[in-house]
């Protein structure tokens, strides 16, 4: 469905990013009950994104924006979790 308001395309952008977050940890348990060496498959996971990443951004300024709120996406979380354990429930916005 196509956005008519900002409320709607706000909404939609939200709701893409938690279902993207829900899929990648999902990947991730996968491949830890599989025995997969997690390092070398984060690895990978976070090489293809980038090059994903600079490969689909307008410019190099826009990508590494989008890193650099990744990141404190990723700050935040492990901040708001008290044993650090993998999750994404502890807010339901992007930072």
């Amino acid at each position: 469905m196509k956005p008519t308001r900002l409320s709607e395309a706000e909404e939609e952008t939200k709701n893409d990013f938690l279902i993207a977050l829900d899929c990648a940890q999902d990947l991730i348990n996968e491949l830890m009950e599989n025995d997969v060496n997690i390092g070398a498959a984060l690895g990978g996971i976070l090489t293809q994104t980038l090059t994903t990443l600079m490969s689909v951004a307008p410019n190099n300024e826009i990508a590494m924006n989008v890193l650099r709120s990744c990141i404190h996406n990723a700050s935040v979380t492990m901040s708001e979790t008290t044993d650090h354990a993998q999750t994404h429930h502890s807010s339901d916005q992007a930072h």
